[in-house]
C-alpha cells in the first residue's frame, strides 16, 4: 500500500487495544469458521479424498477480528479419518484474497491424535526453539458455524513466511519431506536423503518441491550425503542437522527422520546454497509413535526409556544419521548437543512447569471439548501415567513425566564422558577497528583440540578454525591452557562461539551454539553529511533485481564518498520532511569505502539478507530525504517515473541527479542514458491554512495540480491554480505540482 508522502499532525486520536499474538502460550486463541452451507463435513472429506482443494468458509473470525472469503481444507494423514469427527484444519486466509492475521496467512491446527495430554506438540516446539529456529505453537478453540468445534494445537505453518523469517530470503529450494506411501509394507525409506540417481520418480513420491524449481539441487544433496561425504559441509548446515538428530532421539520424536517413516521435516537451500533442516509435525514427540525401525523392534513406554542415543548409527537406510554419528568429529557434537537439551530440560525437570502450566491452561476447554479423541480423566492422567485411545493405533500412550524422568537419567549415564571446560570467552579488543586483526581467547582444560567458530552477518555460514595454545597466536605463554585464534574485522558485529573435543567428547561455549553465541562490536566511524550520498533510485522496479522474496520491489543505493567504512547507526531514511526518523537503519548496519549500497524500499522494515525500509517509493513522485534524525545529508524529489526507470547522480556520486534507463544498482552510475533533470520548483500556496479556496503561486509554468489525502489518493486534479477546497471536509492535505519536463513539487496545506 502507498504510504503518505508527509505526515502531519491531526486534531482526532484513535486508540485500539493490543491485540494478544497468534502464538502467545499463555492464551487460548479463538477461531471461529462460518461456512455458507451445512454440509462443510462431507464437502471436505470429498475434497480430502480427491485433490485436497480448499472449500470456501464466509468468513473466518480470529479473537474477534473478521476475515472474509477463506479458504478450509482437513490436513494430515494417519491424524485424519472419514470416520473421526475432529480431524486436523488447514485454513489459508489468502486463497481467495490477499489478507492475513498478524502477518500470518496460513493456520495450522492439529486434533490431538494419539495423545492425550494434548500438549506435546507446543511443548516440543518450545524445547526445540531454544536450539535451531521452528514454528511457534500453541492452543486454540475452534468452532465450525456456531458449534464447538474442540480445542486444537495451533502451530505456526512452515511456509514463505517463516523461510524469510529465519532463512532471510524465499526465492531458493523448498523441498517437503513427507512421503505419500510410509508404513509396513509401503516398500518405501521415505524422506531418507538415499541417492537414487537423477531419475525424477525416485523422488516425487518421497519429497514435495514448494517451490518452482530444485530436484536437480535435491539430487546433488543426496549425492553429496551418500558418495562424497567429504564435501557434505560446503552445502549443508551440518550443526542444525545434528540439533534435529540430537532433539529426535532425546524426546523419542520417532514420527520423524530418526524414526521408521523418515519424514516430518523441511529442506531450505537458502542464498548462500546452505540445505537447512526444520522440524515439523511434533504431535507425536515424547513417545507418542513407537515404531523406531530398522534393526530395533518396535518401542514400547518402557523401552523407550532407554532407546539407544545412537538409535541407526550403524544402519545405511538412514544416509543422515549414518554418515554424521560415524564421523568422531560431528558424532561428539552430536552427543554434545544431547547433553545440553537433556541437562537444560529433563535433568532438572525444568520441562514440568511449562507442561503443567499448559495443561492447566486448556483443561475446561478439553473437558468441554464433546469431540476430545480420548477422555478427560485420560488427559488428566496424561503427564504422570500411561493412557490409552487417543484416536491411534498404538495402544499405549507413555506418559510423559516417567518417559522423561527416567530417559533423563539414562542419557545422564550414557552421555557421561567427560568433555573439556571452557571459561574466559573474550576479545582482546573490545571494539577492533574494521579490517582489523584482533584475537579470540578461550581458557581450556581437558582438550585435545580447540575451534573458533564466527561469521559476519547473520544470515551467513559460520567459518571455523582452530585456536592453538602455543604461545604463538596472541594467546599468552604455550601450554597455559589459554587459546588464541587471531580473526580480522569484516563486518561490523561478529558472532562467535568456541567449540573443544576430548578423545571422548565435545564442548561448545555458549552451549546452544550455533543458534546463540557470542558478539563482539566493531569500532567504526560515524558518517558527516559529506560521507554518505543518495545515489540512485528505481520507483517502479518491474524487470530490474529482485529482492529475497523474488519480488520486484523499490530500492535506493547510497555511495560511501570517503575511502573508511562508516557505521550507518543512527543515520535514518524517510520520505517525509515532516518525519525524518521514518526508518532507523539498524545498529549494526555499515558501507565499506566506495560501496554502491543498495536497500530496498518495499516496507518490510526487516533485516534479510539485504537492508529493507518500512516505506515504498511511489512512481508517481515522491521525496526521499537521509539524515541524522535532525541535519539532512542528502535527499530529493522527483516526479512520475517510467518503467524501469531510475534516478541516478551523474557523474557518479557528485552530479545532479537524472532520470536514466540504464539502472546499475551496486554499480558506478552509467550516465549515458540520461533523459531529464530533476529539478523542484518555488512554488508558495496562498492562505494556509484556508478556509475554502487556495492559490499555487510560481514564476515557472504549472501544468496541472494534484490535492491528495494523507494516504495517497488523488482527490482533485486541475490545471487552475486557484482552488476550490469546500468540497473537502478540515483537515491537511498534500499538494502535488506539475512541471514541463518533469519538474515537480509538493507541500501540505491546512483546511479549516
Amino acid at each position: 500500500m502507498r504510504k503518505p508522502l508527509f505526515l502531519l499532525l491531526l486534531t482526532g486520536l484513535a486508540t485500539q487495544a493490543t491485540a494478544q499474538s497468534l502464538y502467545d502460550l499463555n492464551t487460548i486463541q479463538e477461531i471461529k469458521i462460518y461456512f455458507g452451507f451445512s454440509n462443510w463435513d462431507y464437502r471436505m472429506d470429498t475434497a480430502k479424498a480427491g485433490a485436497e482443494s480448499y472449500i470456501p468458509a464466509d468468513s473466518v473470525v480470529i479473537n474477534g477480528t473478521a476475515l472474509p472469503n477463506c479458504g478450509v481444507k482437513f490436513k494430515g494423514n494417519s491424524s485424519y479419518s472419514a470416520n473421526r469427527i475432529k480431524n486436523p484444519l488447514h485454513i489459508k486466509l489468502d486463497e481467495y484474497q490477499n489478507q492475513d492475521y498478524q502477518g500470518y496467512e496460513d493456520l495450522k491446527l492439529g486434533n490431538g491424535f494419539t495423545d492425550n495430554s494434548m500438549i506435546r506438540e507446543p511443548l516440543a516446539y518450545a524445547i526445540l526453539r531454544q536450539y535451531m529456529d521452528a514454528p511457534l505453537s500453541n492452543f486454540a478453540k475452534v468452532y465450525i458455524n456456531g458449534n464447538y468445534y474442540g480445542i486444537m494445537t495451533n502451530a505456526e505453518d512452515i511456509n514463505d513466511e517463516f523461510l524469510i523469517k529465519h532463512y532471510y530470503s524465499t526465492k531458493h529450494t523448498f523441498v517437503k519431506c513427507n512421503p505419500q506411501n510410509v508404513g509396513p509394507g509401503g516398500g518405501s525409506n521415505g524422506s531418507n536423503l538415499e541417492y537414487s540417481g537423477t531419475t525424477l520418480s525416485n523422488y516425487s513420491s518421497r519429497y514435495e518441491l514448494k517451490s518452482d524449481t530444485g530436484w536437480s539441487e535435491l539430487f546433488q544433496l543426496c549425492d553429496t550425503l551418500n558418495n562424497y561425504f567429504q564435501s557434505f559441509n560446503s552445502m549443508a548446515d551440518v550443526d542444525r542437522f545434528l540439533w534435529m538428530l540430537a532433539f529426535n532421539n532425546v524426546t523419542v520424536n520417532l514420527d520423524s527422520y530418526s524414526g521408521s517413516f523418515r519424514q516430518n521435516y523441511y529442506l531450505y537451500r537458502n542464498h548462500a546454497r546452505q540445505w537447512i533442516p526444520t522440524v515439523w509435525d511434533l504431535n507425536m514427540c515424547f513417545g507418542g509413535f513407537s515404531m523406531a525401525g530398522g534393526t530395533t523392534s518396535n518401542l514400547n513406554a518402557t523401552t523407550m526409556q532407554t532407546m539407544n542415543y545412537l538409535l541407526h548409527k550403524n544402519e545405511a537406510a538412514w544416509p543422515l544419521i549414518y554418515k554424521l554419528l560415524n564421523n568422531p568429529f560431528y558424532e561428539k557434537m552430536y552427543v554434545a548437543h544431547m547433553r545440553t537439551i537433556n541437562n537444560e530440560n529433563f535433568k532438572n525437570a525444568s520441562y514440568k512447569t511449562q507442561a503443567a502450566s499448559m495443561q492447566a491452561l486448556i483443561s475446561n476447554a478439553v473437558q468441554t471439548d464433546g469431540n476430545f479423541l480420548s477422555t478427560y480423566t485420560n488427559f488428566q492422567n496424561a503427564l504422570t501415567t500411561n493412557t490409552t485411545g487417543g484416536g491411534g493405533g498404538q495402544n499405549t500412550s507413555p506418559g510423559i513425566y516417567p518417559l522423561m524422568d527416567a530417559r533423563a537419567t539414562y542419557l545422564n549415564n550414557a552421555l557421561s564422558a567427560t568433555p573439556p571446560t571452557i571459561s574466559n570467552v573474550v576479545s582482546n579488543t573490545a571494539t577492533p577497528a574494521f579490517a582489523a586483526s584482533f584475537t579470540i581467547r578461550a581458557t581450556v582444560t581437558n582438550d585435545t583440540a580447540v575451534y573458533l567458530g564466527y561469521r559476519f552477518n547473520k544470515a551467513e555460514r559460520f567459518v571455523r578454525v582452530r585456536m592453538y595454545d602455543d604461545g604463538a597466536h596472541d594467546d599468552g605463554s604455550a601450554n597455559d591452557d589459554v587459546y588464541g585464534a587471531a580473526v580480522t574485522m569484516d563486518g561490523a558485529l561478529m558472532q562467535y562461539y568456541v567449540y573443544a573435543e576430548n578423545a571422548t567428547a565435545g564442548m561448545f561455549s555458549p552451549e546452544r551454539a550455533e543458534h546463540e553465541f557470542y558478539t563482539v562490536q566493531a569500532g567504526l566511524s560515524n558518517a558527516s553529511t559529506s560521507d554518505l550520498v543518495i545515489n540512485e533510485l528505481t520507483a517502479n522496479n518491474n524487470t530490474g533485481i529482485q529482492n529475497e522474496k523474488g519480488k520486484y520491489k523499490d530500492w535506493i543505493e547510497l555511495l560511501n564518498t570517503t575511502t573508511q567504512t562508516l557505521s550507518l547507526s543512527g543515520l535514518y531514511l524517510s520520505d517525509s520532511i515532516d518525519n525524518l526518523t521514518k526508518w532507523a537503519f539498524p545498529a549494526e548496519a555499515f558501507i565499506l569505502p566506495g560501496q554502491h549500497l543498495v536497500l530496498w524500499a518495499d516496507d518490510e522494515d526487516q533485516t534479510y539478507v539485504d537492508l529493507h525500509t518500512n516505506f515504498n517509493l511511489s512512481n508517481t513522485g515522491d521525496a526521499l530525504i537521509l539524515s541524522d534524525g535532525t541535519t539532512i545529508f542528502d535527499s530529493l524529489s522527483y516526479g512520475n517515473q517510467a518503467p524501469d526507470a531510475a534516478i541516478a547522480r551523474c557523474a557518479d556520486g557528485t552530479g545532479n541527479f537524472v532520470a536514466v534507463t540504464d539502472r546499475t544498482p551496486s554499480a558506478v552510475n552509467s550516465c549515458s542514458s540520461s533523459i531529464y533533470e530533476v529539478q523542484e520548483m518555488a512554488v508558495t500556496l496562498v492562505p494556509n491554512p484556508t478556509a475554502a479556496k487556495l492559490s499555487v503561486q510560481s514564476e515557472e509554468e504549472i501544468l496541472n495540480i494534484d490535492i491528495l489525502s494523507l494516504h495517497g489518493e488523488r482527490l482533485l486534479s486541475t490545471n487552475d491554480k486557484t482552488i476550490g477546497l469546500s468540497s473537502l471536509p478540515a483537515g491537511c492535505y498534500l499538494v502535488l505540482a506539475h512541471a514541463p519536463e518533469h519538474k515537480t513539487w509538493r507541500g501540505k496545506v491546512i483546511k479549516y
